[in-house]
């Protein structure tokens, strides 16, 4: 140490945010071991009984220095603070690295240090840890390390000086999987000896993988008894055993408003029938959204088309960033959907040894458009992956059509069943993993059904016939469904549109349905102009979402008609295309439809209801 004093810092405040009563125990009666009085000076080697985790790697040893530094490759004896990152043997938890200096304070001051296992420790570990990472709430903690720097003087204090002392605490943590580290600041009355102030956070050593609490290095970190991470002045609480170190998100703060943990694997059909940029677009958007890390989302991802294809595991912890990067590459399969086998690799990766955690939220999140064998064998494997324990299956409509029993067939219910809306998809996440207290999440049903069937001459008598009886089963049952705040109509187009059934609530609906009986089939050509004031009628009328079905072989469509319908509804209305059932043209009804996903048979009537009825339930979250 050299013996010129260029500068104390010091404050004449003393804070005392957590007060000693709430500091873990320490010194003799807590049978710790002091550090002998000295200067720039540090413990033996301390081998730890457990695997501590810091920055993903594997410590079974460290140190405790006195210059307010916790290392794990060597012993530390530098005395001026230096800025993280810092690379080579800085591998260190920094509660408060400043010239500590305690060979002249005799009983006044003390460095303790112990590793504890005993049940109170572990019980107030395990309850700190539950508290300031509420997803976390299957957290005990099985080992603590605890260090105690007590009244601890600067280097070079005068007589006067002795009255400026700090006190604070580190604490490590772990379960054997996560760990933790708690620093806890009862007083700090001086923040440096030489001109640098004191430097708090971790360092990996690796010039990369740091973190500086705000304030290190500068007259600021004298505050650190009134700051906080946790809502708790003084106490700063953070996740140490992943690449990037995890501050507590701060109670109260919108902005640190987080899911449950969730367990999600994106089973994704890349076979021919698939448009592959358009799923790796959703996909992109999707994993966007997510908060992706080992507290809330962790994610992996399977493909299939003829084969199976494990393409990322939770076990590979990969950032979005490298997810996203993952994705863009994936390219489409040359083969048929084979999601049997696809299933039975996703059962595996929900093992420990995969990645996977046993208190988090399962899901299994399957893109397809159901184009697959319905076989036995394929509900075996899917209602195997729905007997696990916290878990869903939910699955996304994806393609040009979507076979919509077949989803049903390996979906959790109705309700799993989604579009390919990268927002539904998030909006269905959060509402279903928001923390309680977290999120306050209302549901109501609302909307309007606009339908709209084709009486041209395109279609013959008995086809118009076959339109009117699937509006009758949908609007059947639809009413049967009790949705009071959704209206609904019928019209009927040719060369001009007549109204069959006016704009309604639907509970009343089935009683006008002998409006719809009294329409003779037209038979004459289609009058693009008045389909297209149709529609755009209902877009102004409507401020909620629209559902406009068109009940339709598709012969009166072409790429112009269609392009202008889409650009004539609004932001709220979705297409539907139902198909009658005789010469019908697939490709128009699936270019007219907002989503293949929207796109029906006049057989699915009772299948479409379920699915308006799912579709206009909303839940909004605040």
């Amino acid at each position: 140490m050299i013996q010129v004093i260029c500068m104390l810092l010091v404050s004449d405040t003393v804070f005392g945010n957590v007060p000693i009563s709430e500091f873990f125990s320490y010194g003799q009666s807590a049978k710790d071991t002091m550090l002998h009085p000295n200067d720039d000076e540090s413990s033996s080697v301390q081998n730890i009984s457990v695997v501590f985790e810091f920055f993903s790697e594997h410590r079974t040893q460290l140190f405790v220095n006195t210059n307010g530094l916790i290392s794990f490759r060597n012993a530390i004896y530098t005395f001026t603070p230096e800025p993280f990152p810092k690379i080579g043997v800085r591998i260190v938890l920094a509660p408060f690295w400043a010239d500590i200096d305690t060979r002249m304070c005799g009983s006044t001051c003390s460095i303790w240090y112990r590793e504890s296992t005993e049940s109170v420790d572990l019980s107030k570990a395990t309850t700190e840890i539950r508290k300031y990472f509420p997803v976390m709430k299957h957290f005990n903690a099985k080992w603590t390390y605890i260090v105690t720097w007590y009244n601890v003087p600067f280097y070079g204090a005068s007589a006067s000086g002795f009255n400026k002392r700090n006190t604070f605490q580190a604490i490590l943590v772990t379960d054997s999987k996560s760990a933790f580290v708690i620093y806890n600041y009862n007083k700090i009355e001086w923040i440096a000896s030489m001109k640098i102030p004191a430097q708090v956070g971790f360092n990996m050593g690796d010039d990369i993988h740091f973190y500086s609490v705000e304030g290190s290095r500068t007259s600021q970190i004298i505050n650190l008894p009134n700051l906080s991470n946790v809502g708790y002045p003084g106490k700063f609480v953070f996740r140490v055993d992943l690449r990037d170190i995890r501050p507590a998100p701060t109670p109260g703060d919108p902005g640190q408003c987080f899911l449950k943990a969730a367990d999600i694997v994106f089973v994704l059909d890349v076979s021919l029938s698939i448009d592959i940029n358009a799923l790796k677009n959703l996909m992109s958007d999707v994993i966007s959204e997510l908060p992706i890390n080992d507290m809330e989302c962790q994610i992996a991802i399977q493909s299939f088309s003829t084969s199976a294809k494990t393409e990322l595991r939770f076990r590979d912890q990969k950032t979005k960033t490298e997810v996203l990067a993952h994705i863009a590459k994936m390219n489409i399969a040359n083969g048929v959907s084979n999601l049997k086998d696809a299933l039975s690799s996703t059962t595996q990766m929900f093992s420990f040894s995969e990645g996977a955690r046993s208190y988090a939220k399962r899901f299994v999140i399957i893109f397809t458009d159901g184009l697959m064998v319905a076989s036995s064998e394929l509900k075996t494997q899917a209602d195997h992956l729905l007997s696990f324990p916290n878990m869903i299956v939910a699955t996304v409509g994806i393609g040009s059509s979507v076979k919509h029993d077949h989803l049903e067939l390996i979906s959790t219910d109705i309700n799993t069943i989604l579009r390919p809306s990268a927002y539904s998809i998030w909006k269905y996440l959060q509402s279903t993993l928001a923390v309680p207290g977290c999120l306050a999440c209302e549901v109501d049903f609302g909307g309007e059904i606009r339908i709209l069937l084709d009486s041209s001459r395109s279609i013959r008598q008995e086809l118009f016939k076959e339109g009117r009886k699937f509006i009758y089963t949908l609007i059947e049952e639809l009413t049967s469904f009790n949705l009071t705040n959704v209206n609904s109509s019928v019209d009927i187009f040719s060369d001009e549109v007549a109204e069959a059934i006016p704009l309604q609530n639907i509970s009343g609906m089935d009683y006008k349905l002998g409006g719809l009986s009294l329409v003779e089939y037209n038979g004459n050509n289609v009058n693009q102009s008045f389909v297209l004031q149709q529609i755009k009628d209902i877009g102004m009328t409507s401020s909620s979402i629209s559902f406009i079905i068109f009940v339709s072989n598709g012969v009166f469509l072409d790429s112009h008609i269609i392009e202008k319908l889409k650009h004539t509804t609004n932001e709220q209305s979705i297409i539907v295309s139902v198909g009658l059932s005789e010469d019908t043209n697939w490709d128009n009804l699936e270019d007219l439809a907002t989503y293949g996903y929207f796109v029906f048979s006049s057989e699915d009537a009772i299948l479409l209801a379920r699915h308006l009825k799912k579709e206009m339930k909303t839940t909004t979250c605040t």
